[in-house]
């Protein structure tokens, strides 16, 4: 075999190996497509299902809020919201909050309440939440349920103030 012939094989095997590794590569890219495009329909459905949970099993306590439109914190909210700490906890917090709602892609007042609320149950399980806990095994009569309206009107009002431009 001359060295021609040799140099012809290392060819033909050496395309028929690139060939194969950017079907392969292509292969991997398309199952990545598919997974990114069922990730988008989960994150969709996981939105919808959130916001219908928020807006439908929610009790808020009609001595923390008055349910004129819009929901606003009483006396009694305001000073539940210091007794429990959560003002310093969201003022220790405020870009996680702000930054949740931010995520929600709000245009609205009404976005901005719905995605505020949602953010207590979102952040219930982080460190700096464990309060809650303590303060619910305290309370039994307390929930995360009739508590989290009340601390995400309190969110919603600060995410307003700090964005003004949301006038509706």
């Amino acid at each position: 075999m001359t060295s021609q012939n040799i140099f012809a094989v290392i060819t033909v095997v050496g395309i028929a190996a690139i060939l194969s590794a950017f079907i392969y590569i292509g292969r991997k890219l398309q199952v990545l497509d598919d997974l990114s495009r069922c990730i988008d329909k989960i994150k969709n459905n996981m939105g919808v299902i959130s916001n219908y949970l928020t807006r439908n099993h929610m009790e808020f306590n009609p001595s923390e809020l008055q349910s004129f439109s819009p929901f606003n914190l009483t006396d009694a909210g305001k000073r539940f919201i210091a007794d429990i700490g959560f003002n310093n906890v969201f003022e220790s917090n405020k870009s996680d909050f702000l930054s949740f709602i931010s995520s929600e892609n709000v245009k609205l007042k009404y976005d901005v309440e719905s995605a505020a609320i949602k953010s207590i149950f979102a952040f219930y399980n982080k460190p700096y939440m464990e309060f809650l806990k303590v303060y619910f095994y305290n309370h039994p009569e307390r929930s995360l349920e009739n508590t989290a309206p009340t601390l995400g009107i309190y969110v919603r009002d600060k995410y307003l103030e700090a964005h003004p431009e949301i006038t509706q």
